[in-house]
Parts: structure tokens; sequence; C-alpha cells
């Protein structure tokens, strides 16, 4: 990969990303949604050329690049990947179509290899949804509108003649990520002094440094196969509630875990949901930054966002 496109070039792993392939030398058009964005993560990185376009004008990109010599476009954008905008149908679906108008715009500039941002909220949703009594959270919306994308991207990238790869991201946590996702809430929780409730954990899980996600997006996109899907783990996978110990002695042994206070519904994945093995097959890819040193500087990271507050 000598030149690409990334798209949400400005969001948590897409800043990451861009850093790596800056150390790769790669020559990277980042897509920016327009000049009122947050981009001192990337604006001064060498070989970034910062593009604004919005996801509603994605099919003018080619009237905005005009380089012909693009290898590869790896698609991050997409709207309300996090909290209740996850059950947002219409923004959903949308999302869906962006994706879609993508494709057809780096078809018209000659590129041959699409990479997409997926989820393992996809296979959340087919081991529950389909269950009789099953009963979903609106919020797997988001993970519905993924499979969608999934399955329409692949077929219009195999009529166009474009490669396609579909990326599974795991649970992404790392210094730089302002959401409330599950590393931060219990870390959080615990520098709060709040009760710390949770599940019995007993479920698989499978938790990626910020680092290992992007550099495995890179792995997956420069090295992985055409019209595959990987898994981008960490190559170790847990239990639940052994993540939350690790994260409460990296915060205060003396914290007392209160696992099995909240109610735990839907059907764990089985643990070879988090295989990664096919990445490190495929690409080479492994990852290198294991859950007791990355939390380590998230937690630290979060106690100076906190002093700042």
């Amino acid at each position: 990969m000598k030149t690409a496109i990334v798209t949400g070039a400005n969001g948590f792993i897409g800043t990451a990303l861009l850093r790596y392939m800056s150390e790769m030398g790669v020559k990277t058009y980042a897509i920016i949604k327009n000049k009122n964005e947050y981009i001192d993560g990337i604006k001064e990185l060498p070989g970034v050329e910062l593009v604004y376009c919005s996801l509603e004008n994605i099919t003018a990109l080619p009237s905005i690049i005009s380089d012909n010599n693009i290898d590869i476009c790896i698609h991050l954008a997409w709207v309300g990947s996090f909290g209740a905008a996850r059950a947002d149908y219409i923004m959903q679906t949308n999302n869906v179509l962006y994706t879609m108008k993508t494709i057809e715009a780096i078809s018209k500039m000659n590129i041959k290899r699409f990479v997409c941002a997926g989820t393992l909220a996809e296979k959340d949703v087919l081991n529950y949804h389909l269950t009789d009594g099953a009963t979903p959270n609106a919020v797997s919306i988001y993970g519905i509108a993924k499979i969608y994308a999934h399955l329409m991207t692949k077929t219009l990238c195999t009529s166009l003649g474009i490669e396609h790869i579909w990326c599974y991201l795991s649970n992404t946590y790392g210094v730089g990520n302002t959401t409330n996702n599950f590393v931060n809430m219990a870390a959080n929780l615990m520098l709060d002094g709040k009760s710390a409730d949770f599940t019995t954990g007993e479920q698989s899980y499978d938790f990626v440094y910020i680092t290992d996600t992007a550099k495995a997006i890179y792995f997956a996109a420069d090295k992985g196969k055409a019209n595959a899907s990987y898994y981008l783990g960490s190559g170790k996978v847990m239990k639940l509630k052994d993540y939350i110990y690790i994260i409460r002695d990296t915060i205060d042994k003396n914290i007392e875990l209160h696992l099995g206070a909240i109610p735990y519904y839907g059907n764990p994945l089985p643990t070879e949901a988090y295989d990664s093995s096919k990445l490190m097959r495929d690409t080479g890819f492994k990852a290198s930054v294991p859950f007791e040193e990355g939390i380590k500087l998230t937690v630290e990271w979060l106690k100076k966002i906190r002093n700042k507050d």
C-alpha cells in the first residue's frame, strides 16, 4: 500500500490509523466532514492530506481528489456508533447508503480495494435476534445496519470489480477514547468511588488497545485476502470478570466488586467468535499491547482528564 483514502479520519480509531500509516510511509487522503471538525491529532502528520467532504456529499470525492493512483479506500466513517444514536434507524440506514455511495465514488477513481469497519455487534445480533422469544434492545439497530452494509457492500464491490475486505472491530479502548465504552465506564465508576456493580462477568470478552486496532486494520487492508472478513482481536480472550479484576487492581486493589449485582440478558458469544487466527495467518498481524499494560495507560489518561475538569 502506497496511497490510500481514509474516511472518518479524525475519529478515535481513524486518528490512530493515520498515525500508523504515516509511520509506514503511506500517502493518505484523510476525509474530514468539515472545517469545524477537531483535527489536532492528524493535521501535521507526514504524508497526510486533509480533504473536507461530508458523507452526504461523498459522491463528489472524484472531483475533489485528482490523484488517479490510489490503492485502497479504508472506510471508517459511520454516524451514531455509540450511545442512544445506535437506535436511530434513519441514521443507521443512511450510514449504509453513504457507504454504498462511497464505493460508487471510489469506483470512478479506479480504486480497486475497499476495506470497511464492521463490528462485533453484528455477531451479537446474529447470535441472539433470531432466537425464539428474543427481546432485542433498540440500540442493536446499529449492529443490524452493519450486517446490512457488510452484505450490500460486498455485493456492490463484486459487481464493480473492487476487492472487498470486512473488518470486525472488537472492543477498542485506550488513550483518547471519550466514549462511555465498558472500560471507561468501569474505570470511571471505580475512580468515582461508586459501588462497583456488574453482571457475573462469566461471558467471554476481548478488549483491544487502540494502537493494536489501528495496526490490525492496516495489516488487513494491506495484506488481507480479497473478499475476506477478519476479526481484529488481541489474540487473548478472557472472561469479562477477569478484565474487571484487572481494572480494579490497576486503580485500587481494595475496591470491593459486586459481580452479579446487575442481571445479564442475552446470549453470550462463543469463544470462537473472538478468534483472530485468520488475520494472523493471512497477514502476519500480532497484537503487542497486553490488557494489563493498556489499562494502565488508559487509567492514567482518565485521571489526567478528570483533574482538568
